[in-house]
């Protein structure tokens, strides 16, 4: 049986829940809430968690050196397995990008082999559970405007300026 853990940081972007299955990260919230509304709401949806800080340590040292303007390439086992074939695809293949480079949403459709797939890179994009981490605010339309974010499209400014990127 597979042991869900989780544990809610504070940090400038807000409280971050951070949750794992068998420790790997399966999600990272973040979030304006109280850290008691972040626990309640989690704990309704997974009764079973256990609250455990020590295993999320690494993550979230790393998060803040990040958020704090440092070059981080993460390094966190993830769980996606939850998720349809396609978007496990494409956000592999988004996790391959570095620190400071942007792709666009055609061009990870076409190094999955599809060549008219853009829009449904958007959609995988639209549901990763794990960002920054599986860093999606790095991929941009075609035409370099910045396209959207799960966080906000100010959030994803706010990351690529952080990276030397300017939108």
């Amino acid at each position: 049986m597979s042991v869900i853990s989780y544990a809610i940081f504070d940090s400038s972007l807000g409280n971050i829940l951070f949750v794992s299955r068998d420790n790997a990260l399966i999600r990272l919230i973040i979030t304006h809430d109280d850290p008691s509304i972040i626990k309640n709401r989690f704990l309704m949806e997974e009764p079973d968690g256990i609250e455990h800080v020590k295993p999320f340590l690494n993550i979230a040292r790393q998060l803040d050196l990040y958020i704090k303007g440092e070059k981080i390439e993460f390094h966190v086992p993830v769980d996606l397995s939850d998720l349809p074939q396609w978007t496990r695809k494409v956000l592999m293949e988004v996790k391959k990008i570095p620190y400071g480079k942007v792709k666009t949403y055609n061009w990870i459709a076409k190094k999955l082999g599809y060549k008219n797939g853009a829009r449904a890179v958007g959609q995988a994009l639209k549901i990763n559970p794990i960002p920054i981490i599986i860093p999606c605010h790095r991929v941009i339309r075609q035409d370099g405007s910045i396209g959207g974010f799960s966080l906000g499209v100010q959030l994803k400014k706010r990351l690529l300026s952080m990276e030397g990127m300017e939108f």
